[in-house]
Formats: C-alpha cells, sequence, structure tokens
C-alpha cells in the first residue's frame, strides 16, 4: 500500500492520499502537486496508520504539509519512520481537516 502527499494548484497544504497501486504517480489525479510520498501499514484493530520510506516517483513525504485526511481515519493514529524496523515517532494530527 503506497501513499502520497498532493494539493490543488494554489492550494498550500495537502491532502494524505492513501491507495494501492502500482507505482505512486497511479495516485495522482489530473494536475495535482505531488509533495512526496512512501508505503504505509494500517492496522485496524490498534487503529493505527504508520507511515514509512519515501517515494521512487516523488522522494521523501513533506509531513508538515498534511493538512486533510480521509475522515474514515479520524480515529486512527498516525506514525511515521524513514525504515521499516525502525521505531516510528508519532505525527501530530491535531491540526488536520477531516473530509
Amino acid at each position: 500500500s503506497k501513499f502520497i502527499i498532493v494539493s490543488s494548484p494554489g492550494e498550500r497544504g495537502g491532502y494524505l492520499r492513501l491507495g494501492s497501486c502500482i507505482n505512486h504517480r497511479d495516485l495522482v489525479i489530473g494536475y495535482e502537486k505531488v509533495h512526496g510520498g512512501g508505503w504505509y501499514l494500517q492496522d485496524d484493530e490498534k487503529k493505527t496508520i504508520t507511515l514509512y520510506g519515501s517515494s521512487c516517483d516523488y522522494g521523501d513525504p513533506k509531513l508538515g504539509l498534511i493538512d486533510s485526511i480521509d475522515r474514515e481515519f479520524r480515529d486512527y493514529s498516525f506514525w511515521f519512520t524513514p525504515y521499516i524496523g525502525c521505531p516510528p515517532n508519532p505525527l501530530d494530527m491535531s491540526h488536520v481537516r477531516w473530509i
């Protein structure tokens, strides 16, 4: 499963888009600007989503730009680690709009 952070032209923040695909670019819709990406692990039992890695197509994720996430993940905690096997760090999502 892969993720990217995207914004529409003229927007300052970014939307966290999660999906299953072969290439990160398959998650892009239209003329969106991509602010990096990577892979993710979703644990529905623990209500966690761990973001990790870097997109081969778009580079390191600019996590500070995330300002909106799909509301279905509102009850989840978000974590980031650059590599699987490294301890993840919690991400502060208190400022995020749940859309």
